[in-house]
């Protein structure tokens, strides 16, 4: 069974390009894909009860490869590569850096050939395949013996890399989305900023006043996004996008159709810059540019926002509304997860474990490549981005968050949804056609798990 679950993976479309990656999502460099906050986060601590780094006494041994594709990760690594090389004389770590574009492709012909790295990155979307397939080790013994304390982790990404009731990789890092808007814009219309008590009517009735043609603004871009759109919103209204036991879609409840449908509303409205114009000039690019008074997007744009001098004091963040005073922002992070077939499974779980300690968080933290998912060294990301409320993506992480949608036949299903959904912000397609086709095609992939 696990041979012909295995080989499917090698048949596994290449739409994961469109899943969430670092954490989460084609816009990041998070999902390269796949949450809350705490307003008054502290400062790092010094030190935790989690692993300390191994010490020079260590009988470790081996050459341990470590695949990732998250290339602004590469400095950081190989601080973390040293500095346990040089506590552990007796083993090497290889880094394998791969791009977002090729990982997935190396990955799963690595696994289809026994040679895959002995600890290596996966996200949401493909946990399910590779735990199912007898690629992934399960962790849950390895973490009960040692000190590592998961509720220092958001639940919803422990969840997310729960399958079938085993946990098979520690977060890393984490992505959630927030509301990012224009003061300029919204200075020059005489309108208060978005604020926490926004409601999704107050989102659209912003975006219809803003929207001026005549000098080429609109309020908002609503078009085709999952994680920074369409996933957040469907929870908010009720609905799901799969099942909490993975054996149903969404798509038949009006709740979830509502949860698109408030996006469409306001590309039909002309409230926001058609699909073509968003596929062509990335949202991010147009918001940057002046285009745009409002976009929904995830903490990694801080950095491509706060490193243009001209336009970092320009903008800034919010909590998404609420729609019937739910808030919802989905989790995404990427995860580090042992291969089963290791030769040194000791070694790969000790280096497992550096990553997941204070050493390594707080270089992450301060590099900012990414928000630490260790919730004492996130505070260490957002001190880097003063000038931006960063503190909403923590507040989302620990308080509000729901695990990126995925199973064990995520990518075909998401594809699904890619195809069908792109039509309808294309507005070429009605969304109730199109989520008829994504639930009975989606249930059909759930059932043959």
């Amino acid at each position: 069974m696990k041979r012909k679950l295995l080989a499917t993976i090698l048949c596994a479309s290449m739409a994961l390009a469109t899943l969430a990656g670092c954490g989460g999502n084609t816009q990041t460099a998070s999902t390269d894909a796949p949450a809350a906050e705490t307003k008054t986060e502290e400062a790092a601590p010094a030190a935790t009860d989690e692993a300390a780094p191994a010490t020079t006494e260590s009988n470790l041994e081996g050459e341990i490869h470590y695949a990732y594709w998250h290339g602004a990760m590469t400095p950081y690594l190989e601080e973390c590569k040293a500095n346990f090389e040089a506590a552990n004389p007796g083993v090497t770590i290889v880094l394998e850096e791969t791009s977002w574009d090729e990982y997935w492709t190396k990955l799963e012909t690595a696994a289809s050939g026994g040679a895959i790295a002995d600890v290596f990155h996966l996200n949401g979307p493909n946990i399910g395949k590779y735990a199912e397939a007898g690629v992934a080790m399960p962790i849950d013994d390895l973490v009960a013996n040692s000190s590592l304390d998961l509720s220092n982790y958001p639940q919803a990404l422990i969840d997310l890399y729960t399958v079938d009731g085993k946990f098979y990789g520690i977060p890393m890092d984490y992505d959630t989305i927030g509301l990012w808007y224009n003061k300029e814009i919204f200075d020059a219309a005489g309108m208060e900023y978005p604020n926490e008590n926004w409601t999704w009517d107050d989102l659209a009735d912003a975006a219809k006043k803003l929207t001026d043609s005549s000098k080429g603004i609109y309020g908002i871009a609503a078009g085709y996004e999952a994680q920074g759109g369409f996933y957040n919103t469907i929870p908010m209204f009720g609905g799901y996008v799969i099942s909490d036991d993975k054996t149903k879609s969404g798509f038949s409840l009006k709740e979830t159709r509502d949860g698109i449908k408030c996006w469409v509303d306001l590309m039909e409205a002309g409230y926001s810059p058609s699909q073509e114009s968003l596929t062509e000039n990335p949202a991010s690019q147009q918001f940057m540019a002046g285009k745009l008074a409002m976009l929904t997007a995830g903490d990694w744009n801080a950095a491509e926002f706060s490193g243009d001098e001209e336009f970092k004091n320009k903008c800034d963040c919010t909590y998404l509304p609420t729609v019937n005073g739910k808030r919802v922002s989905v989790i995404h992070g990427k995860a580090n997860c042992i291969s089963a077939s290791t030769q040194y499974p000791e070694t790969a779980w000790a280096w497992c474990e550096y990553l997941a300690g204070p050493e390594a968080n707080e270089a992450l933290g301060k590099c900012g490549a990414a928000i630490p998912s260790h919730k004492d060294y996130s505070a260490l990301y957002f001190e880097r981005f003063p000038e931006f409320n960063m503190a909403v993506y923590a507040d989302e992480a620990q308080n509000m968050s729901y695990p990126y949608p995925t199973s064990k036949t995520a990518a075909e299903w998401d594809n699904l949804i890619w195809t069908e959904l792109i039509e309808v912000f294309s507005l070429n397609k009605s969304l109730d056609d199109a989520c008829d086709t994504i639930a009975e095609q989606m249930d059909a992939l759930l059932a043959s798990e």
